[in-house]
């Protein structure tokens, strides 16, 4: 199997375990990495997404919200801890607490919160943000992306660097 297959592969599984815990009633905080290129592993991964889990948790605690269920993926798409929240958890503002988070972190661009609740992903467009930018020339970073406007190497050691210093 090519690496895209494993990641398209490991993105399903992703998605399947998203959707148990919606069934289950629960808002779904995604905690991966932004990785450019494959394989989508980097040195120190693990540590970042859990400390970035930790602290999703931290925040969902102080609003109130527990933490009903906690799943950690490791496949071809790379790492991610899914957060089931809930009930009572205010989708939007969940996702508020969470881009705080990735704006204010110092590896905060590395890192990709993604919520879902039951009426689907709560984007930054739903709150009235701008999309990310990118981590070279500041344009949208899905543009960039899709275009293939930059060097990937370049661009996976821009994240390295920025999760450089998580240790175990």
């Amino acid at each position: 199997m090519d690496a895209l297959q494993e990641v398209l592969e490991g993105r399903e599984g992703r998605a399947r375990a998203q959707e148990q815990l919606l069934k289950a009633g629960l808002t779904v905080v995604q905690v991966s990495l932004n990785i450019p290129g494959f394989p989508k592993r980097l040195k120190n991964d693990l540590f970042c997404i859990e400390k970035t889990s930790w602290l999703v948790r931290e925040r969902c605690l102080s609003l109130g919200w527990g933490i009903v269920q906690e799943v950690g993926l490791l496949n071809g798409a790379g790492y991610a801890v899914l957060l089931g929240v809930g009930p009572g958890a205010d989708p939007k503002r969940l996702k508020q607490t969470c881009l705080i988070l990735e704006e204010n972190l110092a590896w905060g661009r590395a890192i990709d919160l993604d919520v879902r609740g039951q009426r689907g992903i709560i984007g930054r467009g739903i709150l009235g943000i701008p999309p990310r930018r990118c981590l070279l020339c500041g344009e949208e970073a899905k543009h960039c992306s899709r275009e293939g406007r930059h060097d990937g190497k370049l661009l996976r050691k821009i994240v390295e660097e920025l999760i450089r210093d998580f240790t175990p």
